[in-house]
């Protein structure tokens, strides 16, 4: 089975530090029996956004603590929504070190953990009663992996201050529901060698109490590729035992990329 990696929206990038201007928007497709499949690119940034960038060092851990802030514990009900697509339904629990994402129903309904205390993700399958756990890498200084998110727009260290991108707030009191935003706006024109120049689009509705992009909405030379938002946000702790592994389920290991057939 081939695994398939992309970072959005810096789909051609070499430099990995370019994807972080969008809270790193990473998704992973396996064959492994559906247990990482179609992972939601919107609804995975929002969640990537707690998490300190891989192979930061220490002194940059310190300078984002201190401008950020620590994290807030809530849980939410989440949408995804492609366009002529159904809405696909979810669940999002967020502790100080540990976030699970619930995606779907029934049996296409997927588990993602993410234990930063740990290192570590684990993705889980309740229709089959089977889970993989995905070591996280080594940054650069050998450190283990914070919760520190990474900042949002606005904030000192975002990547909005870089030349690649173009940012502005668009709204200061912008309503989610009954949470109240900054509407922020992204853009970033990407050129690759024989193709024609595409333009990324972000639209971020920033929650600056919960630190979090509550609200996204991505477009690709102006066409609406999907969107995400947090709903019914209660904030409190979360219980340790969303983030554990049942007893029943079955490990099972990641598959290996097929070599190329010659």
């Amino acid at each position: 089975m081939r695994t398939k990696l992309r970072f959005f929206p810096t789909r051609h990038s070499r430099n990995q530090d370019e994807s972080r201007a969008f809270s790193g928007h990473f998704v992973q497709d396996s064959g492994n029996k559906g247990l990482i499949t179609g992972l939601p690119l919107a609804l995975l940034g929002a969640v990537l956004v707690f998490f300190a960038p891989v192979g930061a060092s220490a002194g940059d851990v310190a300078v984002e603590k201190t401008a950020i802030g620590e994290i807030v514990e809530f849980s939410a009900d989440t949408v995804q929504q492609i366009p002529n697509q159904d809405p696909v339904p979810g669940k999002l629990y967020v502790s100080k070190e540990k976030i699970r994402m619930e995606i779907g129903t029934g049996d296409t309904r997927k588990i993602i953990i993410f234990n930063s205390t740990a290192g570590k993700t684990l993705h889980l399958n309740p229709a089959r009663k089977q889970y993989m756990e995905i070591q996280w890498p080594t940054g650069k200084s050998d450190r283990p992996h914070t919760s520190t998110r990474q900042p949002l727009p606005g904030d000192p260290n975002h990547l909005c201050a870089s030349p690649q991108l173009e940012c502005a707030m668009l709204g200061k009191d912008e309503k989610v529901g009954d949470r109240t935003t900054e509407k922020w706006e992204l853009v970033r024109k990407i050129q690759v060698e024989g193709r024609d120049p595409q333009t990324m689009r972000f639209l971020v509705w920033v929650d600056r109490e919960l630190g979090a992009n509550i609200r996204q909405e991505i477009y690709s030379n102006g066409e609406l590729e999907e969107s995400s938002e947090f709903r019914h946000i209660e904030k409190g702790a979360q219980p340790e035992t969303l983030f554990q592994v049942p007893t029943d389920y079955q490990r099972v290991s990641m598959p290996r990329p097929q070599s190329p057939a010659h």
